[in-house]
């Protein structure tokens, strides 16, 4: 083998197994949207506001429930792309969810444009961008009397496997209660519930929509240290770790011999 040639590729090697020189052996998953092809869309899911703790009021009630029910079987794994998070079931990963019963909260997130829905509603982006073009305004009104976290650690090592190989997450805590998503808009000559706000023309009116909801929030009151209320019990907010995993040293081209 030619000397520089060898040697190139055995440092290209070391390189991604120590994170670029850093002397770390440990290096974490990175999964490009599209296969690394940036579009408007996928670079707006980039900059979310809590790209690691989406909200996960708009995932369909069938995801739900299956997260419902894994967070009861193992440490679940996820695979989280741009706006895009699924669940990988596969991937079986010991671990423990304990609930713990926190301050009761409640918070109202304001969407008056498609740049802050990318960045407040990642996951939901793509299905609301139409809503919120018609109706101008999207709010999502959330109660959290609770968390689910993970107490038990888990290695990186435990998710080396084939059937983990689409893993990029871990969920090491999920945001428990109630929510409701409200379309709001201005509009002139339709149908809707006069608000009677000061200052608007006297035809004008203020429609409000519901557009989804789950749970009661007077029921969140409801929960006790050892299990949230049956009734405040939807997934509101993930809370994700980045997987890493151990690269083999044994997988390294070693340097070549100068004398071949």
């Amino acid at each position: 083998m030619n000397l520089r040639a060898g040697f190139a590729i055995s440092f290209a090697a070391l390189t991604l197994a120590f994170g670029g020189g850093c002397g770390n052996a440990v290096v974490a998953q990175s999964v490009m949207p599209n296969g690394g092809h940036d579009t408007t869309a996928l670079a707006k899911c980039t900059v979310a506001a809590s790209h690691d703790q989406p909200l996960v009021t708009e995932w369909p009630a069938s995801y739900k429930a299956r997260l419902e029910a894994l967070l009861h079987e193992g440490a679940v794994a996820v695979e989280y792309s741009g706006c895009d998070l699924k669940i990988v079931d596969s991937c079986r990963v010991a671990g423990t969810y304990a609930w713990k019963k926190t301050t009761l909260s409640t918070d109202t997130t304001d969407i008056n444009d498609e740049d802050e829905l990318y960045a407040k509603l990642p996951l939901g982006a793509a299905s609301l961008a139409g809503q919120l073009k018609t109706a101008g305004t999207l709010h999502v009104q959330t109660t959290v009397s609770g968390q689910m976290q993970l107490v038990r650690a888990v290695a990186g090592d435990a998710t080396n496997g084939a059937e983990c190989s689409r893993a990029t997450h871990l969920v090491t805590a999920l945001s428990i209660g109630a929510f409701k998503l409200v379309a709001d808009g201005n509009a002139s000559g339709k149908a809707g519930v006069n608000m009677g706000m000061a200052g608007a023309g006297a035809n004008t009116t203020q429609s409000r929509s519901l557009v989804r909801a789950a749970g009661d929030p007077a029921s969140c009151t409801h929960a006790t240290k050892d299990e949230p209320s049956a009734d405040c019990n939807s997934p509101i907010q993930i809370f994700l770790t980045p997987i890493r995993r151990s690269v083999p040293l044994n997988v390294l081209s070693p340097l070549p011999d100068e004398h071949s």
